[in-house]
């Protein structure tokens, strides 16, 4: 029976709550179990016997008897086992869904409805209490090749069949869900390995999977980044009151698991997600991935849906439809996808499968999406691109999905595809049975078709989804044409769940925006200070607009200068990427050549300097040196940025405008856009920023981007659109920057302050922490040091930069609950400091940075966290590497805290150079105890008792740290000596006694010649084991594996020393120490 925090407070709580929700809960290393599964081998990953049950039982004629024989059970069951040779995983799993949401079809009943042919269906949809439920923890699956075999620790089967997967960790440690979801992907081989690692079989009908630690649970599907998974913080159609009523506790005490378990893995809310949710979707770079909804978008359907079936028709109230609303779902949180969940769920349900659904929209990638979804309930998206086919779709009687394609802005005369917004349709369909869905319903040409559409449709329904509705200024508000608010997802849930990040602001300008004599002079005395006042006399009188000052070509230079150091300096080092938003199209190309400028001179003036690429290199009192010193490490990608201008065209344009307006070429920057920072290759872009006036501020979804540059006047729902370009999640993104060259502050004020009060009432949490000014970042770094600090000095150590209180700090972090504790402070600190450089205000923090950092580095070599010692992958951006890194390297400590496995000749000098008894009793400690836990599966009893070894030595000799220090040192000199044959079986110690020693610990019988027998066995099986696996591939073969199985089986049959119930788990053992050892046995 499994043990430990894990298991005692995460997963056993889970098995309990999935059991009061209708589960049956099995444990596999019950004795019991096998008979309750029926599970012949360890690569079956579908319960065969209980499938082939439920599909007799769910496939009835009207009123009698199964008409399943056996042909067409196993014809069904051979259609989800089996895939044909060379399919890839995602492949896989598309065709295993869709067997599972239709069914396979199969050669109908002689003598019933004329011999038709009929589907089998896997799972009941309709009435899901039919089906059947089981979940088994700690389920072992066979891995092809060396890999170990894998043991998810809870996986739940619907008739049978592993839908879901669930990884727990013990709580309190800050990587516990990043090292879970590593698992995931290792199970399913997304890792990137170079060979397979994973059981990919378990995850052909796969739906999601669940990383949990108790407090915190995230789910995503298989193909999702670590930076996808979302925790499921609404139990809708419950509350979290209601689960916290069913579990008998507080509501503050109810945790993200149990929210998680309650809202997406009961029965019905599971089938519910599986049947309508999850979804295959293109997310750009040619990678095609599954989604799984998120909790919002999930309770925006339904909460559409209820409104869709009790709202009252225009017909009966004689004045306006009551079943449609607004679903205000802030910008990045999927609404594009909740349009495709809804139409999807419509068409499952009795009273909305007959609709009409007409999407108004002018994204082409959403008319992807809906195309995948409808050809899943049987339905051909049609596309109106002009108003004729528009006429003759939307007067079409019955059900459909219609998109309407909106003819975007300054497409119309230049042979643009697309409905003209103020085109006039005629009543076409007078039927209440059709849905209007208006993309971007707050945007001005949506809401004027809308308008024509409600013309054409007068009795439809009508949704209006959107991220930031009208509701300030001269323009009719979004609530005045769509009605109150259906379901609501705001700024503040958006960043709290991780779905988007924050955005800071930060002003480069002076204080206002330009407009006046006065503002004039200030922005002439900015940016041209090196001038002298005649000269910048001239220059103003040359430029007497505002329009034209902020198309001048000296200005645009100027600034172009400032905008790429600081990208250089702040967002390039993490590999992000920025968008200019320029005043006009001739501004917009203007910056171009000056950002082709300035990159020029920033090379030469390194080169000139003679600066070389070190990481010795770090922020100095010179804020200048520091800038072109950390330049200079990044000197090859420099050399090849690009900056890219994407503006709409006219028939006047002069000639060089048409490599950034012809079509074609702008998808082709976009696309590079959109992948990562590098020097250009399939996978990454030298495309660094994007130049535009209004293209892509709204709809525009590129996760790379960082940094807005703003150098225009833009206000309202448009500031706020186009502010949310940056908040898109990415690796090493935690926030978002607007920088502001204009001076929109004011209006981003009025903005957010309307939107906070969009009810009438106050609404702050809406639009709290929407966006922040960059000097609450830096005011956060000196109680975020103090935190830190105060962990230490509470606990009685000062930490200061000496041996003496550095190895104080190690040892203090022994506890792991104090070293997560740790860890989250000290990530919170760095995250800050990040986004703080490289402005000055940093640097006082530099050399608590450098201790901290080493505190942690040191702390993670001692008690092994990490194989090598590192920072974990998923934490730190690379300017708090390199600050760190650079540390390291002048004082050397790379060598000098380098984590020795026991094995090092230079191990034990190694532990004598570390001082302290205390120490070098707490280096070997954990050296022995990784040393075990890494050739644990070779010999899993001699390991289990070195590990109680150690154990009985720390508790017998407390903190004698001398003498303790002294056993472990010959405790270690032991295991690298090598097991012997202690009990002088005369077995090898490294081939035979390992398996001598498992069959031991199931023996059934007492007899006297029992010990004898057991020797000589074990010296038959295991030269029957070296015969069977010497064929070439034999770990690749899932075949031959089951075969040595078997022969296992038999083998401990025929010598009568074992119970027979506990073969199977006793052979699976076998071959498991087989595949350990195979090095040694081959």
């Amino acid at each position: 029976m499994s043990s430990g925090p894990e298991w005692n407070e995460v997963e056993r709580p889970m098995l309990a709550h999935l059991d009061a929700l209708g589960w049956e809960t099995l444990v596999w290393s019950e004795r019991q179990l096998a008979d309750r599964v029926d599970r012949s081998s360890d690569r079956d990953v579908v319960l065969e016997q209980r499938l082939r049950s439920l599909l007799s039982r769910l496939n009835r004629r009207p009123g009698r008897e199964s008409w399943l024989d056996e042909s067409r059970i196993k014809a069904a069951t051979a259609e989800l086992r089996s895939m044909p040779a060379g399919t890839k995983l995602l492949e896989a799993n598309r065709r295993a869904t869709k067997l599972l949401l239709r069914g396979v079809t199969v050669a109908g009943v002689a003598g019933w409805d004329g011999a038709r042919d009929r589907t089998i269906n896997y799972v009941d949809w309709e009435d899901w209490s039919a089906n059947d439920f089981l979940a088994v923890s700690q389920f072992p699956v066979a891995t092809p090749g060396k890999a170990p075999n894998i043991r998810p620790d809870v996986t739940l089967f619907v008739n049978g069949i592993p839908l879901v997967l669930i990884e727990a960790k013990p709580p309190g440690s800050e990587s516990g869900i990043a090292n879970a979801i590593d698992q995931l992907r290792r199970y399913a081989n997304q890792r990137g390995t170079a060979t397979p690692e994973g059981a990919e079989q378990l995850f052909w009908t796969n739906q999601f999977t669940v990383a949990t630690t108790g407090e915190r649970a995230e789910a995503a599907t298989f193909t999702a980044l670590p930076e996808h998974y979302m925790a499921w913080k609404d139990p809708f159609p419950s509350t979290c009151e209601g689960v916290a009523e069913s579990l008998g506790k507080a509501a503050a005490a109810v945790t993200q698991q149990e929210l998680l378990t309650a809202g997406m893995l009961a029965p019905e809310r599971l089938l519910d997600i599986v049947r309508h949710f999850t979804l295959f979707m293109e997310v750009g770079a040619g990678r095609t991935a599954k989604i799984v909804s998120r909790y919002q978008q999930y309770r925006g359907v339904h909460k559409a849906i209820q409104r869709l079936l009790t709202g009252e028709t225009k017909t009966s109230n004689r004045e306006i439809d009551r079943r449609g609303g607004i679903i205000w779902h802030t910008q990045g949180s999927g609404k594009s996808l909740t349009m495709a969940f809804l139409i999807r769920a419509m068409r499952s349900h009795p009273e909305l499968r007959r609709f009409k659904v007409v999407l108004v929209t002018d994204r082409t990638d959403l008319e992807r999406q809906l195309r995948e979804t409808a050809a899943l309930v049987g339905e051909t998206i049609k596309v109106a691109r002009n108003g004729p086919k528009a006429r003759t779709l939307l007067r079409q009687p019955g059900p459909a999905v219609v998109m309407v394609m909106i003819q975007k802005m300054g497409d119309k005369g230049r042979g643009g595809e697309g409905v003209e917004a103020g085109e006039v349709l005629p009543i076409l369909n007078e039927s209440e049975s059709i849905l209007v869905m208006v993309d971007e319903a707050h945007r001005s040409h949506a809401s004027v078709l809308h308008a024509n559409l409600m013309n054409a449709l007068p009795n439809a329904a009508r949704i209006g989804f959107t991220g930031t509705p009208i509701i300030m200024g001269k323009r009719k508000k979004t609530r005045e044409i769509f009605g109150g608010y259906l379901d609501r997802y705001t700024l503040a849930d958006s960043e709290a769940d991780g779905s988007t990040v924050p955005i800071l602001y930060e002003g480069r300008t002076t204080d206002a925006a330009v407009k006046g004599a006065s503002r004039m002079d200030e922005v002439f005395f900015r940016w041209f200070a090196d001038l002298t006042e005649s000269q910048r006399e001239t220059l103003q009188r040359k430029y007497a607009t505002v329009g034209q000052v902020l198309e001048a070509p000296e200005l645009i230079e100027a600034k172009a200068r400032d905008i790429l150091r600081h990208y250089v300096s702040t967002v390039m080092p993490d590999r992000l990427k920025g968008m200019v938003v320029a005043t006009s199209r001739k501004a917009c190309v203007r910056y171009r050549a000056a950002f082709n400028k300035a990159r020029d001179e920033l090379i030469r003036e390194i080169e000139q300097r003679q600066l070389h690429p070190t990481n010795g290199s770090g922020p100095t009192t010179d804020p200048d040196e520091s800038f072109l010193r950390n330049a200079a490490l990044n000197l090859d990608l420099i050399r090849t940025l690009d900056f890219v201008p994407v503006i709409s065209g006219d028939h006047n344009d002069p000639p060089h405008y048409g490599q950034w307006t012809h079509k074609p070429s702008q998808q082709q920057h976009i696309d590079s856009f959109k992948l990562p920072l590098g020097l250009g290759d399939e996978k990454h872009s030298p495309v660094a920023l994007l130049i535009v006036k209004s293209m892509l501020l709204t709809g525009f979804d590129a996760p790379q981007a960082q940094a807005l540059y703003l150098d225009r006047l833009i206000q309202e729902a448009e500031l706020l659109q186009a502010i949310a370009r940056v908040n898109r999640t990415a690796p090493k993104k935690d926030h978002g920057l607007v920088v502001d060259y204009y001076g929109v502050s004011a209006q981003l004020t009025r903005a957010l302050t309307a939107y906070a009060n969009a009810d009438g009432k106050i609404l702050d949490p809406d639009v709290d922490g929407a966006l922040r000014p960059l000097i609450t970042e830096i005011e956060k770094l000196e109680p975020q040091r103090q935190r830190i600090r105060q962990l230490f000095v509470q606990r009685g150590i000062d930490p200061v930069p000496t041996v003496g209180a550095i190895e104080a700090c190690v040892q203090l972090l022994a506890d792991e609950r104090l070293r997560a504790e740790f860890d989250v402070a000290l990530r919170t600190f760095l995250t800050t400091f990040d986004t703080v450089l490289p402005r000055p205000e940093a640097l006082p923090f530099v050399d608590d940075v450098n201790l901290f950092g080493e505190i942690q580095i040191r702390t993670r070599r001692r008690y092994r966290d990490t194989p090598d010692g590192d920072f974990d992958p998923y934490k730190y951006k690379e300017k708090v590497r390199q600050l760190i890194d650079a540390h390291v390297t002048v004082l050397d400590l790379s060598q000098k805290i380098k984590p020795l496995p026991i094995t090092d000749p230079a191990f034990h000098a190694h532990v004598k150079a570390m001082g302290s008894d205390r120490a070098q009793a707490s280096e070997m400690e954990h050296a022995a105890r990784y040393h075990v836990r890494t050739h644990l599966d070779e010999d899993p009893v001699y390991y289990a008792k070195l590990s109680e070894r150690i154990d009985e030595i720390l508790d017998r000799l407390e903190e004698r740290w001398d003498q303790i220090a002294f056993e472990l040192e010959e405790l270690i000199d032991e295991m690298n000596a090598g097991r012997t044959d202690e009990e002088d079986t005369g077995l090898d110690p490294a081939t035979e006694l390992p398996f001598h020693n498992q069959m031991a610990e199931k023996l059934a019988t007492s007899e006297s010649d029992a010990s004898t027998r057991l020797i000589d066995l074990t010296r038959h099986l295991v030269d029957r084991i070296r015969q069977i696996i010497r064929v070439v591939g034999f770990w690749d073969n899932a075949h031959k594996q089951d075969e040595l199985r078997k022969a296992i089986k038999r083998t401990l049959d025929d010598s009568d020393l074992f119970d027979f119930d506990s073969l199977d788990e006793s052979s699976a053992e076998l071959v498991a120490l087989a595949k350990a050892n195979q090095h040694r046995l081959s």
